[in-house]
């Protein structure tokens, strides 16, 4: 029998094997030499078996028989990572990541279709709420749905987060790592590359005491010749508003003085501000139905005295969209907080 006839039995199995090997292989271009070396092996093992240096093809088909399926050669690198619920252990980071965000979005689209509907007149209050409950239900049973099966086919193949990573990209982290050891900094041992601090204290102290101080303005109200010319039901308005100013203040310092320690007082805090933000978006629409309390204060004429004229009813829709602009702001505000809550998992020893 002819070499040619041989080499094309050892070229049908090769293209059969590299058809089964996961793509991440493929993509690296290492399957090149994983193919071979395992030509080399069947070229060695026919010879043996042929007991001369020329191999028959009996000789390559039982040394084809030998190195296995290429099913079974395949499997050996998808089993890569560390079996957890499914879902590697590698991928199981990039995995909450993803929920998070998406979560994250979903929320802030749902409360924002929700605040659209309410301009419009096409929910009331009783059905809002409702309504973004049924729309974060839905999205997010879907979202999961979805980025748990796209997770768990790539944990199956094998896939490992720095697999959607550019060459130029490795390199970096490499680097990074490197001048990490050199200097002494921390790398996270998830992403294998140094961490930023998780918080800047000042800021946050800085940020906290701010919102202390006009959380107790608000809810004081220390101008009773300002407050007195104001409608009573939007200055309780303000007293509420100013006690989720005092408390997101007063967790917004607490996160300072902490620092970039205790990873998990920080995510518990920042579970808190969300729920403090979402309650607040509650005071935002009680005054969007009532825009006739809303104060305009001017003066007439110089050393004239306040007077409210409060919102002209023509402008009542503006001042609606405004308000409806402001609960979205706040409603987006939290994907920020489900963001931190995910990444100091990274930063915990």
């Amino acid at each position: 029998m002819s070499e040619k006839e041989i080499n094309s039995i050892i070229k049908e199995y090769l293209k059969a094997v590299k058809s089964k090997l996961p793509e991440w292989l493929k993509e690296k271009k290492e399957h090149k030499d994983i193919l071979a070396e395992l030509e080399e092996h069947i070229w060695s093992k026919a010879e043996e078996l042929s007991g001369t240096s020329q191999p028959t093809i009996k000789s390559v088909e039982i040394a084809i028989s030998h190195m296995g399926s290429p099913e079974s050669i395949a499997k050996e690198y998808k089993r890569r990572g560390t079996p957890k619920y499914y879902i590697t252990e590698e991928l199981w980071p990039f995995y909450l990541r993803i929920l998070v965000i998406v979560l994250g979005v979903i929320i802030g689209l749902s409360i924002l279709s929700q605040v659209l509907n309410l301009i419009f007149g096409n929910a009331d209050i009783g059905e809002f709420f409702g309504g973004i409950f049924q729309g974060i239900q839905i999205g997010g049973l879907a979202a999961f749905a979805v980025i748990t099966i796209i997770f768990v086919a790539l944990s199956m193949e094998g896939y490992f987060p720095e697999d959607f990573k550019s060459k130029k990209t490795l390199e970096k982290e490499r680097q990074q790592i490197e001048l990490a050891r050199e200097k002494g900094i921390p790398i996270s041992e998830m992403k294998k590359r140094p961490i930023k601090p998780y918080i800047k204290p000042v800021g946050e102290i800085i940020g906290g005491s701010i919102g202390i101080i006009a959380g107790i303005f608000f809810i004081l109200q220390p101008i009773p010749a300002i407050t007195s010319l104001i409608h009573p039901e939007f200055l309780l308005y303000l007293q509420f508003a100013g006690m989720f100013m005092l408390v997101e203040g007063i967790l917004d310092l607490s996160r300072g003085l902490i620092g970039n320690r205790q990873m998990f007082a920080h995510q518990v805090i920042h579970g808190i501000t969300i729920g403090i933000k979402l309650a607040s978006i509650s005071i935002v629409i009680l005054m969007m139905n009532r825009p006739e309390i809303f104060p305009i204060l001017v003066v007439n004429e110089p050393g004239d005295a306040l007077i409210n004229i409060g919102i002209a009813p023509e402008f009542y829709a503006l001042f609606r969209g405004i308000a409806g602009l402001i609960i979205a702001i706040i409603a987006l505000t939290t994907i920020e907080d489900f963001y931190r809550i995910y990444k100091a998992e990274k930063y915990k020893i």
